[in-house]
């Protein structure tokens, strides 16, 4: 019992201090379990120009993953959406798993973090962020959306 209180005691300020937002679920691929904007406690989320947004992806591999990769969309006001080519260094998913590295065994819990470059040169604007995360096969293991907004 005094393990589980201080475990408890322990987990508090860890929760109050994590970025968990509620995230849309896409037309394809399923959620994820949580969603970790830095810096973001509700949505739309702010991301700042001349940064990185660093987003952590939490989700349970329901079959064997030998690679992963990112797809990224920016939903515009207008009704565009543009595809977001991420740096050649962040295009393998593979390589941004915390604490863990492909294959990845089914049911196995894994956290993706996705550093999503906002350039200064960015005009200032609302959008909705798509991340699609596919699988060897091209298959979706997991896709959400988030309303972000430009600053």
């Amino acid at each position: 019992m005094k393990l589980l209180l201080g475990l408890l005691i322990i987990s508090i300020p860890a929760l109050a201090l994590a970025d968990v937002v509620e995230v849309q679920k896409c037309s394809v691929g399923p959620l994820p379990s949580s969603v970790n904007v830095a810096g973001c406690k509700a949505t739309p989320c702010d991301l700042p120009k001349g940064q990185d947004a660093s987003v952590l992806v939490d989700f349970t591999a329901t079959q064997q993953l030998t690679a992963l990769k990112p797809q990224v969309r920016a939903s515009l006001p207008g009704g565009v959406t543009v595809p977001f080519v991420l740096p050649v260094d962040r295009q393998n998913a593979c390589e941004w798993l915390v604490g863990g590295q492909c294959p990845v065994s089914r049911d196995e819990d894994v956290t993706y973090e996705l550093r999503l470059p906002v350039l200064a040169s960015y005009p200032s604007l609302s959008l909705t962020v798509e991340l699609q995360l596919l699988d060897q096969n091209g298959a979706p293991v997991v896709c959400f959306q988030v309303p972000a907004n430009v600053v």
